[in-house]
Protein backbone atom coordinates (compact mmCIF):
# COMPACT_ATOMS: atom_id res chain seq x y z
CA UNK A 1 0.00 0.00 0.00
CA UNK A 2 2.53 2.58 0.80
CA UNK A 3 4.71 1.76 -2.47
CA UNK A 4 1.20 2.35 -4.30
CA UNK A 5 0.90 5.40 -2.75
CA UNK A 6 4.20 6.68 -2.96
CA UNK A 7 4.01 5.57 -6.91
CA UNK A 8 0.98 7.76 -7.41
CA UNK A 9 2.08 10.48 -5.97
CA UNK A 10 5.07 10.87 -7.84
CA UNK A 11 3.51 10.46 -10.85
CA UNK A 12 1.26 13.14 -9.76
CA UNK A 13 4.67 15.17 -8.95
CA UNK A 14 6.07 14.36 -12.42
CA UNK A 15 2.07 15.46 -14.46
CA UNK A 16 2.53 18.96 -12.00
CA UNK A 17 6.00 19.58 -13.53
CA UNK A 18 4.87 19.24 -16.73
CA UNK A 19 2.48 22.31 -17.24
CA UNK A 20 5.13 24.53 -16.44
CA UNK A 21 7.54 22.96 -18.91
CA UNK A 22 4.48 22.43 -21.79
CA UNK A 23 3.84 26.24 -21.12
CA UNK A 24 7.69 26.84 -22.01
CA UNK A 25 7.50 24.40 -25.10
CA UNK A 26 4.23 26.60 -26.56
CA UNK A 27 5.68 29.64 -25.16
CA UNK A 28 9.08 29.16 -27.40
CA UNK A 29 7.53 28.10 -30.64
CA UNK A 30 4.97 30.85 -30.39
CA UNK A 31 8.60 33.14 -29.84
CA UNK A 32 7.55 35.07 -26.66
CA UNK A 33 10.13 36.20 -23.86
CA UNK A 34 9.14 35.55 -20.33
CA UNK A 35 8.39 39.04 -20.44
CA UNK A 36 6.30 39.24 -22.72
CA UNK A 37 4.65 36.25 -21.37
CA UNK A 38 4.25 36.93 -17.77
CA UNK A 39 3.40 40.86 -19.02
CA UNK A 40 0.70 42.10 -16.19
CA UNK A 41 0.02 38.59 -14.84
CA UNK A 42 2.73 37.78 -12.93
CA UNK A 43 6.75 38.36 -12.40
CA UNK A 44 8.65 36.85 -15.21
CA UNK A 45 10.49 35.36 -11.74
CA UNK A 46 7.65 33.69 -11.02
CA UNK A 47 7.18 32.34 -14.76
CA UNK A 48 10.77 31.41 -14.56
CA UNK A 49 10.25 29.27 -11.55
CA UNK A 50 6.53 27.69 -13.16
CA UNK A 51 8.25 26.43 -16.08
CA UNK A 52 10.84 25.14 -14.47
CA UNK A 53 9.02 23.59 -11.95
CA UNK A 54 9.58 25.32 -8.87
CA UNK A 55 6.22 26.47 -8.74
CA UNK A 56 2.80 26.35 -9.41
CA UNK A 57 0.53 29.02 -10.76
CA UNK A 58 -3.05 30.08 -9.48
CA UNK A 59 -6.17 29.04 -12.11
CA UNK A 60 -7.10 32.46 -12.96
CA UNK A 61 -2.73 33.32 -13.80
CA UNK A 62 -2.71 30.09 -15.66
CA UNK A 63 -5.53 30.96 -18.42
CA UNK A 64 -4.50 35.27 -18.33
CA UNK A 65 -0.87 33.78 -19.03
CA UNK A 66 -2.39 30.81 -21.85
CA UNK A 67 -3.84 34.08 -23.57
CA UNK A 68 -0.54 36.26 -23.76
CA UNK A 69 0.74 33.25 -25.94
CA UNK A 70 -2.11 33.10 -27.88
CA UNK A 71 -3.10 29.28 -26.49
CA UNK A 72 -6.41 27.85 -25.55
CA UNK A 73 -6.81 25.45 -23.63
CA UNK A 74 -7.49 22.94 -25.86
CA UNK A 75 -4.72 23.52 -27.65
CA UNK A 76 -2.77 23.32 -24.12
CA UNK A 77 -4.71 19.91 -23.37
CA UNK A 78 -3.40 18.11 -26.56
CA UNK A 79 0.24 19.36 -26.06
CA UNK A 80 0.45 18.20 -23.08
CA UNK A 81 -1.32 14.85 -24.40
CA UNK A 82 1.49 14.38 -26.48
CA UNK A 83 4.31 15.61 -23.99
CA UNK A 84 3.31 12.81 -21.62
CA UNK A 85 2.01 10.79 -24.52
CA UNK A 86 4.16 7.53 -22.55
CA UNK A 87 2.14 7.79 -19.45
CA UNK A 88 -0.99 9.31 -21.43
CA UNK A 89 -2.84 6.09 -23.25
CA UNK A 90 -6.26 8.51 -23.80
CA UNK A 91 -5.82 10.18 -26.52
CA UNK A 92 -9.01 8.62 -28.12
CA UNK A 93 -10.36 11.13 -30.66
CA UNK A 94 -6.89 11.01 -32.40
CA UNK A 95 -5.69 7.36 -31.43
CA UNK A 96 -9.26 5.56 -32.09
CA UNK A 97 -10.26 7.35 -34.90
CA UNK A 98 -7.22 6.03 -36.76
CA UNK A 99 -7.26 2.86 -36.00
CA UNK A 100 -10.97 2.40 -37.36
CA UNK A 101 -9.94 4.39 -40.28
CA UNK A 102 -7.25 2.09 -40.53
CA UNK A 103 -9.39 -1.02 -39.55
CA UNK A 104 -6.47 -1.70 -36.80
CA UNK A 105 -7.13 -3.93 -34.69
CA UNK A 106 -4.20 -4.08 -32.88
CA UNK A 107 -3.85 -0.39 -31.82
CA UNK A 108 -7.09 -0.67 -30.31
CA UNK A 109 -6.45 -4.01 -28.44
CA UNK A 110 -3.20 -2.17 -27.06
CA UNK A 111 -5.17 0.64 -25.35
CA UNK A 112 -8.52 -1.37 -24.14
CA UNK A 113 -5.06 -4.29 -22.31
CA UNK A 114 -3.08 -0.84 -20.70
CA UNK A 115 -6.36 0.39 -19.79
CA UNK A 116 -7.43 -2.89 -18.45
CA UNK A 117 -4.37 -2.70 -16.77
CA UNK A 118 -4.84 0.03 -15.09
CA UNK A 119 -8.29 -0.63 -13.45
CA UNK A 120 -6.95 -3.92 -11.64
CA UNK A 121 -4.69 -1.71 -9.63
CA UNK A 122 -6.90 -1.38 -6.33
CA UNK A 123 -6.39 2.65 -5.84
CA UNK A 124 -8.08 2.19 -9.66
CA UNK A 125 -11.08 0.11 -9.00
CA UNK A 126 -13.05 3.08 -8.57
CA UNK A 127 -12.07 5.78 -10.96
CA UNK A 128 -14.91 7.00 -13.26
CA UNK A 129 -13.09 8.34 -15.55
CA UNK A 130 -10.61 5.59 -16.07
CA UNK A 131 -13.59 2.79 -16.49
CA UNK A 132 -15.28 5.13 -19.29
CA UNK A 133 -12.15 5.16 -21.31
CA UNK A 134 -12.00 1.31 -21.11
CA UNK A 135 -15.93 0.86 -22.30
CA UNK A 136 -15.22 3.41 -25.02
CA UNK A 137 -12.40 2.03 -25.75
CA UNK A 138 -14.06 -1.17 -25.88
CA UNK A 139 -16.97 0.13 -27.65
CA UNK A 140 -14.68 1.54 -30.33
CA UNK A 141 -12.79 -1.85 -30.73
CA UNK A 142 -16.15 -3.60 -31.53
CA UNK A 143 -16.31 -1.72 -34.70
CA UNK A 144 -13.77 -3.87 -36.14
CA UNK A 145 -13.56 -7.16 -33.69
CA UNK A 146 -17.23 -8.65 -32.87
CA UNK A 147 -15.21 -10.33 -30.30
CA UNK A 148 -15.53 -7.40 -28.14
CA UNK A 149 -18.33 -5.51 -26.56
CA UNK A 150 -19.85 -3.91 -23.89
CA UNK A 151 -21.83 -5.63 -21.03
CA UNK A 152 -24.68 -5.52 -19.43
CA UNK A 153 -22.90 -3.86 -16.22
CA UNK A 154 -21.19 -1.56 -18.32
CA UNK A 155 -24.07 -0.45 -20.02
CA UNK A 156 -26.25 0.81 -16.89
CA UNK A 157 -22.84 2.01 -15.78
CA UNK A 158 -22.86 4.48 -19.14
CA UNK A 159 -26.13 4.90 -18.65
CA UNK A 160 -26.09 6.39 -15.45
CA UNK A 161 -23.34 8.70 -16.00
CA UNK A 162 -24.57 9.89 -19.33
CA UNK A 163 -28.22 10.84 -17.74
CA UNK A 164 -26.86 12.56 -14.74
CA UNK A 165 -25.23 15.26 -17.29
CA UNK A 166 -26.50 18.68 -17.52
CA UNK A 167 -23.61 20.11 -19.76
CA UNK A 168 -22.30 18.32 -22.32
CA UNK A 169 -18.46 18.47 -23.43
CA UNK A 170 -17.03 16.69 -26.19
CA UNK A 171 -15.77 14.01 -23.88
CA UNK A 172 -19.48 13.26 -23.57
CA UNK A 173 -20.58 13.91 -26.73
CA UNK A 174 -17.82 11.48 -27.97
CA UNK A 175 -18.51 8.67 -25.56
CA UNK A 176 -22.23 8.57 -26.40
CA UNK A 177 -21.16 8.50 -30.22
CA UNK A 178 -19.11 5.62 -29.73
CA UNK A 179 -21.33 3.56 -27.35
CA UNK A 180 -24.67 4.35 -28.69
CA UNK A 181 -24.64 1.07 -30.71
CA UNK A 182 -24.92 -0.55 -27.47
CA UNK A 183 -28.24 1.27 -26.26
CA UNK A 184 -31.99 0.47 -27.31
CA UNK A 185 -33.51 2.78 -28.98
CA UNK A 186 -35.67 4.14 -26.56
CA UNK A 187 -32.63 4.96 -23.87
CA UNK A 188 -30.86 6.32 -27.34
CA UNK A 189 -33.55 8.87 -27.81
CA UNK A 190 -33.48 9.99 -24.75
CA UNK A 191 -29.69 10.76 -24.17
CA UNK A 192 -29.80 12.21 -27.98
CA UNK A 193 -32.88 14.69 -26.58
CA UNK A 194 -30.20 15.18 -23.46
CA UNK A 195 -27.38 16.02 -25.64
CA UNK A 196 -29.09 18.37 -28.15
CA UNK A 197 -30.73 20.36 -25.10
CA UNK A 198 -30.36 23.46 -26.23
CA UNK A 199 -30.07 24.74 -22.53
CA UNK A 200 -26.21 24.00 -22.29
CA UNK A 201 -23.26 26.83 -22.41
CA UNK A 202 -20.85 24.89 -24.46
CA UNK A 203 -22.36 23.36 -27.32
CA UNK A 204 -21.77 26.02 -29.75
CA UNK A 205 -18.08 26.00 -29.11
CA UNK A 206 -16.51 24.46 -32.83
CA UNK A 207 -15.18 21.40 -31.70
CA UNK A 208 -18.18 20.77 -29.30
CA UNK A 209 -20.32 21.41 -32.34
CA UNK A 210 -18.56 19.28 -34.75
CA UNK A 211 -18.48 16.56 -32.44
CA UNK A 212 -22.05 16.64 -31.92
CA UNK A 213 -22.53 16.42 -35.43
CA UNK A 214 -20.47 13.66 -35.84
CA UNK A 215 -22.26 11.64 -33.27
CA UNK A 216 -25.63 12.81 -34.51
CA UNK A 217 -24.85 10.96 -38.24
CA UNK A 218 -23.81 7.57 -35.89
CA UNK A 219 -26.94 8.00 -34.33
CA UNK A 220 -28.94 8.35 -37.54
CA UNK A 221 -27.06 5.57 -39.07
CA UNK A 222 -28.41 3.20 -36.07
CA UNK A 223 -32.18 4.32 -36.23
CA UNK A 224 -32.01 3.22 -40.34
CA UNK A 225 -30.40 0.01 -39.27
CA UNK A 226 -32.84 -0.33 -36.81
CA UNK A 227 -36.11 0.91 -38.98
CA UNK A 228 -36.31 3.96 -37.22
CA UNK A 229 -36.93 6.42 -40.27
CA UNK A 230 -39.09 9.50 -38.37
CA UNK A 231 -36.57 8.84 -35.68
CA UNK A 232 -34.11 9.22 -38.19
CA UNK A 233 -35.45 12.07 -40.18
CA UNK A 234 -36.05 14.63 -36.98
CA UNK A 235 -32.34 14.51 -36.58
CA UNK A 236 -31.76 14.83 -40.37
CA UNK A 237 -34.11 18.02 -39.83
CA UNK A 238 -32.26 19.25 -37.08
CA UNK A 239 -28.61 18.91 -38.78
CA UNK A 240 -30.22 20.52 -42.14
CA UNK A 241 -31.22 23.41 -39.46
CA UNK A 242 -27.76 23.53 -37.81
CA UNK A 243 -25.84 25.58 -40.58
CA UNK A 244 -23.30 23.29 -40.70
CA UNK A 245 -19.77 25.35 -42.29
CA UNK A 246 -18.27 24.07 -45.27
CA UNK A 247 -15.38 23.27 -43.48
CA UNK A 248 -16.81 20.41 -41.84
CA UNK A 249 -17.35 19.18 -46.19
CA UNK A 250 -16.78 15.30 -44.93
CA UNK A 251 -19.89 15.37 -42.73
CA UNK A 252 -22.17 17.52 -45.21
CA UNK A 253 -21.56 14.60 -47.93
CA UNK A 254 -22.40 12.81 -44.87
CA UNK A 255 -26.10 13.75 -44.49
CA UNK A 256 -26.86 14.35 -47.67
CA UNK A 257 -25.71 10.22 -47.80
CA UNK A 258 -28.47 9.68 -44.84
CA UNK A 259 -31.38 11.59 -45.93
CA UNK A 260 -31.04 9.64 -49.72
CA UNK A 261 -30.84 6.42 -47.55
CA UNK A 262 -33.73 7.52 -45.58
CA UNK A 263 -35.58 8.34 -48.65
CA UNK A 264 -34.93 4.99 -50.47
CA UNK A 265 -35.96 3.08 -47.66
CA UNK A 266 -39.35 5.01 -47.93
CA UNK A 267 -39.86 4.28 -51.53
CA UNK A 268 -38.25 6.94 -53.58
CA UNK A 269 -35.81 4.75 -55.27
CA UNK A 270 -34.29 7.37 -57.50
CA UNK A 271 -32.45 8.43 -54.23
CA UNK A 272 -29.44 5.46 -54.65
CA UNK A 273 -28.33 7.81 -57.44
CA UNK A 274 -27.62 10.47 -55.02
CA UNK A 275 -26.11 7.88 -52.29
CA UNK A 276 -24.01 7.11 -55.64
CA UNK A 277 -22.67 10.58 -55.82
CA UNK A 278 -22.01 11.22 -52.27
CA UNK A 279 -19.82 7.56 -53.20
CA UNK A 280 -18.02 9.37 -55.88
CA UNK A 281 -17.31 12.30 -54.33
CA UNK A 282 -15.62 10.01 -51.04
CA UNK A 283 -13.61 8.59 -54.27
CA UNK A 284 -12.78 11.70 -55.74
CA UNK A 285 -11.30 12.63 -52.11
CA UNK A 286 -9.63 9.44 -51.63
CA UNK A 287 -11.68 8.63 -48.77
CA UNK A 288 -11.60 4.84 -49.46
CA UNK A 289 -12.55 3.40 -46.31
CA UNK A 290 -15.61 5.43 -46.44
CA UNK A 291 -16.40 4.61 -50.15
CA UNK A 292 -16.06 1.15 -49.48
CA UNK A 293 -18.56 1.00 -46.44
CA UNK A 294 -21.01 3.27 -48.91
CA UNK A 295 -20.73 0.84 -51.82
CA UNK A 296 -21.17 -2.55 -49.46
CA UNK A 297 -24.68 -0.92 -48.66
CA UNK A 298 -25.50 0.36 -51.70
CA UNK A 299 -24.94 -3.52 -53.02
CA UNK A 300 -26.97 -4.62 -49.44
CA UNK A 301 -29.77 -2.31 -50.97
Amino acid sequence: MGKKMVSTNSEQFEKELSYGQVFKKLRISKGFTQLEASRNVIAPTHLSNFENGKTMVSINHFFDLLQNINVNMFEFQNSLNQYLKNQDILLFNIEMANAIVENNPTKLKKIVKELENQLNYQSNSDNIKLRLDYIRAKAVLSYIDKNYFINKDEIIFLEDYLFRLSEWGQYDVALLGQCANFFDLITLMQLTKSMLSPFQDNTNIPYIKQAIIQTVLNIIDIYEKNNAYNSAKKLIKYLENSDIHDYYMFEKITLIYSKAKCEYHEGRKNAIEIMKKCQSIFEFCDCSQTANWIDLEIKEL
